[in-house]
């Protein structure tokens, strides 16, 4: 059972305040950080005048990264991917990150921890001058933190990419390329999926104009916009990058195959002769001297598979 937690940040004068409710009260800057349990949302309801179907998807994970334009209020749904566990650069157990942006107010809802958006909390309350300007700096501080963070996950998954890649062409012969390509495919779907619609979120809170967002702060908004298109099109290069990794090491296994058919056939070919002679002559030797036709054929079945595999030798073919 996850523990309830609210906790708000408030500016007064020149200082922050740490508290509870109590603290949100209107007429300055605040953040609020909680989990969704019912009564905070409904506090929330209460306090702020949040839409309803906005209180709805801030109860429930399993929400895609969107942008919602509520009268006086902005609602973000962002996800901070996890690192996974072993050699795997990404787990499918993400935290959601629910944002409510207001003039005064940023409220944020989250189940899970999220070790940025706690440093960022820690950060906004000994630093009076993020709430000063204004709750949209504090988010953009959290969601330049959690994109960074993405950044080096995306970094990890295209070195294990390139290392895959040089270990196939050094030795095409590698064990479980197949296991490894499919993981890696998994990770950058699942990588690609949840950041591509990360772009539009951000490119809406960097539209000029927007009520909830100062003109000197949809830059930064922007630059983080910039840097999750750059994280996508990192993932881009290292999915194709995959793909040319699996086409080698099948163009591998196909080389591999065909030169062991080809030498089957060949010893097939060498011991063709053999089986010719001994199904025409059986044991009807040639001649009248049974012993000559002995030697005759005995010498045929050493001579002939030995030539032929000189010859196949020289040639190349074994």
């Amino acid at each position: 059972m996850r523990p309830i937690v609210l906790r708000v940040l408030r500016l007064e004068g020149d200082r922050v305040v740490a508290g509870g409710r109590e603290r949100a009260a209107p007429g300055a800057p605040i953040w609020v950080d909680c989990t969704p349990e019912p009564e905070n949302l409904d506090w929330l309801a209460s306090r702020f005048g949040f839409h309803q179907l906005a209180l709805e998807d801030a109860a429930n994970d399993g929400q895609r990264p969107k942008f919602e334009d509520y009268p006086g209020t902005a609602f973000v749904v962002l996800h901070r991917l996890s690192p996974g566990s072993g050699s795997g650069a990404v787990s499918t157990d993400d935290a959601e990150l629910h944002s409510f942006l207001t003039a005064e107010a940023l409220v944020t809802v989250h189940s899970h921890p999220i070790a940025e958006l706690d440093a960022v909390f820690a950060r906004v309350q000994g630093d009076p001058d993020v709430l000063r300007r204004g709750p949209d700096f504090a988010l953009y501080l959290v969601y330049d933190a959690v994109t960074d963070a993405h950044f080096a996950m995306a970094d990890d998954l295209t070195d294990r990419v390139e290392l895959l890649n040089e270990e196939i062409i050094e030795d095409p012969n590698e064990k479980h390329v197949m296991r490894r390509v499919a993981e890696l495919r998994r990770e950058l779907a699942h990588l690609r999926r949840r950041l591509a619609p990360q772009r539009e979120v951000l490119a809406a809170l960097s539209r000029p104009g927007q009520p909830v967002v100062h003109e000197r702060t949809v830059v930064y908004f922007r630059d983080v916009q910039d840097h999750v298109v750059r994280i996508t099109e990192e993932i881009d290069v290292a999915r194709e990058l995959v793909a040319q990794t699996m086409e080698i090491y099948l163009s591998a296994v196909n080389n591999r195959l065909s030169t062991v058919m080809a030498r089957m056939a060949l010893a097939a070919t060498i011991f063709l002769p053999l089986t010719f002679i001994t199904g025409f002559f059986g044991m009807n030797l040639p001649g009248t001297d049974r012993q000559l036709g002995w030697w005759v054929v005995g010498a045929a079945t050493v001579i002939l598979p030995a030539a032929m595999w000189t010859w196949f030798k020289v040639r190349g073919w074994f």
